[in-house]
């Protein structure tokens, strides 16, 4: 839920409460408002009588000039005043109507009367509902103007921190072009512009810095770790050499080629990161495929491997040859070099994708993290984990999708183009 929604269905739920409160007060409110009206009105009439009676001597002779209802009954002496509620049957409609009444006793000249007078309390009832109904209405009304209002006004209001969202969402690290967002009257937001500009700026200058770095390492580790290979190797042609020395050098050899080898594969990282193979041509993938194929074919054979490819011809994807020819090396040898003994491996390519499965054993790490350089699986250690991070940096590069699975002891990984 964003926060404009958020907001508004807070305000929307305030009105709600306050509307419902406010209902059940004005219905106490002006009941309580009615019975006092109903009772003034009973005194008001009680009056009338009592000084008509002064004046008079007697009771008046048309009621109605009073009241609607009130009659009068002799009485043997002067009763007391008294107000209270009865409820009365409308046998036309068979409903109970509540009524007040009061009753009290008055000295005539023609002797002792008691004079009742009666009103319709279901008619003050029926007023309060009516009122109270439209006032809800009304309240109603309000409230939806005033929601749509300070959605409106929330909204328009927000505009300037959404579209701050929408233009950091396409900040790239990689990328020289500095973050500019759209002016605003609003301190807070020019505030936070300003500050994700400042620090956007920060990391970008930071990650070329590391990059620079890392780029500039890797080169220069180049020469020493070809010196130290090239003397490693005159050492072991020495004469008189033990066993052991012999192992020794030969498993010093074996660390500078790794080492010598993930460097190379960093600094075609970083290259790539620099954007150095953005020159794309058309090139014939399946005739790519099969030439790749070919130069595998002996190592496929010696492990035993089974390999069964679905290649369909002409397929034409953009992309720079010196990248295509490394993703397919990255593929082609993460299926041999995970695979089993006598195991199995699928080639699919088609005009929308690029597909290679082979068995083997399940991954020690999750799928996610395989992508990650430095990844890689824990029972194997002639691997720098940079293969898969080098096939995630060329599909990214090339706006290819890409996807690893493992189900039913196959791995699967598959290269999709032209996903946008």
């Amino acid at each position: 839920m964003t926060l404009l929604s958020k907001a508004t269905w807070l305000f929307f739920a305030a009105c709600l409460i306050a509307l419902i409160v406010s209902g059940i007060g004005g219905y106490v409110f002006l009941q309580k408002i009615m019975d006092e009206e109903a009772t003034e009105q009973l005194a008001h009439e009680h009056q009338q009588v009592i000084n008509f009676v002064e004046q008079t001597g007697v009771l008046p002779e048309r009621w109605f000039s009073i009241s609607d209802s009130l009659w009068a009954i002799p009485m043997q002496t002067v009763v007391p005043i008294q107000l209270f509620d009865t409820t009365l049957t409308n046998r036309a409609e068979n409903e109970s109507l509540m009524y007040r009444q009061l009753s009290f006793g008055i000295d005539t000249q023609l002797g002792y009367y008691q004079v009742n007078i009666r009103k319709a309390l279901y008619k003050v009832h029926d007023l309060t509902k009516a009122l109270l109904l439209a006032f809800s209405v009304l309240i109603l009304l309000l409230v939806g103007i005033l929601f749509w209002v300070n959605y409106s006004l929330s909204r328009n209001l927000w505009q300037p921190f959404y579209q701050t969202l929408a233009k950091l969402k396409t900040f790239k690290i990689s990328e020289d072009e500095a973050l500019h967002f759209a002016p605003t009257e609003i301190v807070e937001f020019k505030t936070l512009q300003t500050t994700l500009e400042q620090l956007t700026q920060k990391v970008r200058q930071d990650y070329i810095s590391l990059k620079t770095f890392t780029e500039n390492a890797s080169h220069e580790l180049q020469t020493p770790l070809a010196v130290i290979g090239a003397n490693l190797e005159q050492l072991l042609q020495a004469a008189n050499l033990t066993q052991t020395q012999v192992e020794q050098i030969d498993s010093l050899l074996d660390v500078v080629r790794r080492i010598s080898k993930m460097n190379q594969a960093l600094l075609l990282l970083t290259k790539i990161e620099n954007r150095q193979y953005e020159a794309h041509e058309s090139i014939d993938f399946s005739e790519l495929v099969e030439d790749k194929l070919n130069l595998w074919e002996a190592l496929i054979q010696h492990k035993g491997i089974k390999l069964t490819t679905h290649i369909t011809p002409h397929v034409h994807i953009p992309i720079n040859p010196f990248l295509a020819d490394v993703l397919l090396n990255n593929l082609l040898n993460n299926a041999i070099k995970h695979n089993s003994k006598t195991g199995k491996i699928e080639v699919e390519l088609t005009s929308q994708a690029f597909t290679v499965r082979n068995t083997g054993a399940p991954p020690t790490l999750p799928i996610e993290q395989l992508w990650e350089r430095f990844s890689k699986d824990s029972i194997r250690n002639d691997s720098a984990g940079l293969g898969l991070a080098l096939v995630k940096q060329i599909c990214e590069t090339n706006l290819f999708g890409y996807t690893y699975t493992f189900n039913d002891g196959w791995h699967t990984l598959k290269i999709v183009f032209n996903i946008y």
